[in-house]
């Protein structure tokens, strides 16, 4: 795992043919986003820093950061493996951020395209339901899928700054329960489950974090090597440094 500082996105983009991802690449453009949030609170005087805001506030930063650097993103966006022939949207499993290389981040949705061709199967249009159905922007497995969690060493518990009591089982389970949730989708081909992980200094962050890629091997997850960024932060509350943990998962696999 090989620190690398990360260098300001401006007009750079991904130059990659159709079902190329560079992981390496996409962690620089997470923990840039985490640097520049930093900037922007410590500009503001915020009284609380990056580290205080949980996985759900950090999803538009970090959607809105691959949006300048030409990627399209699409947040909360339904899993493409059904778990039933044609269910509603409600029962479908959503991931928390999806990158295409087309900025404008049109997905096809192959639950949209079987219901679409079910529903032309008794048309006159039934000869070329298959083609009429047939839906416009980038395939499933073309896009990258990723799964966030946001654990700190040192974070705020009703409003008061305190060591972490659950800290262990955040770095460790909660990817874990990521990764096996992206590997049983066998309509992804690149997919990442990724932690952000706030601590006291970089030494603690890469032994915590290597650990975990210890642990998460001993359960045999199908994982390939993770990719690890840090970079500073301002202390607030303990917390120094922020890494970024991108963890490559193999895709597909049984439940």
């Amino acid at each position: 795992m090989m620190t690398q500082s990360p260098a300001a996105c401006n007009t750079r983009a991904l130059r990659y043919p159709v079902c190329v991802w560079s992981i390496d690449q996409i962690a620089d453009f997470m923990a840039e986003s985490v640097m520049a949030e930093n900037l922007r609170l410590r500009a503001e005087d915020a009284v609380a820093g990056v580290d205080a805001l949980d996985e759900t506030a950090l999803h538009p930063v970090i959607a809105s950061y691959f949006s300048r650097c030409g990627l399209g993103v699409l947040r909360e966006h339904h899993f493409p493996t059904p778990k039933r022939a044609r269910p509603r949207n409600s029962e479908r499993e959503r991931c928390d951020l999806v990158l295409t290389h087309d900025p404008a981040g049109v997905l096809i949705d192959p639950v949209e395209v079987d219901r679409r061709e079910h529903e032309l199967a008794g048309t006159l249009f039934a000869p070329v339901a298959e083609q009429a159905a047939a839906l416009a922007g980038t395939a499933s497995e073309d896009a990258l899928w990723i799964e966030l969690k946001v654990c700190g060493q040192y974070e705020f518990v009703a409003g008061v700054p305190i060591a972490n009591t659950a800290y262990t089982t955040g770095v460790v389970r909660g990817p874990a329960v990521d990764i096996r949730k992206l590997s049983r989708e066998k309509a992804i081909e690149f997919a990442a489950a990724t932690l952000i992980l706030f601590a006291q200094d970089e030494p603690t962050a890469r032994h915590d974090l290597q650990i975990a890629a210890h642990k998460w091997l001993d359960q045999s997850l199908p994982i390939r090597e993770p990719i690890v960024r840090v970079v500073p932060i301002d202390e607030r509350i303990g917390n120094t440094v922020a890494a970024v943990c991108m963890i490559p998962v193999r895709c597909g696999g049984d439940d």
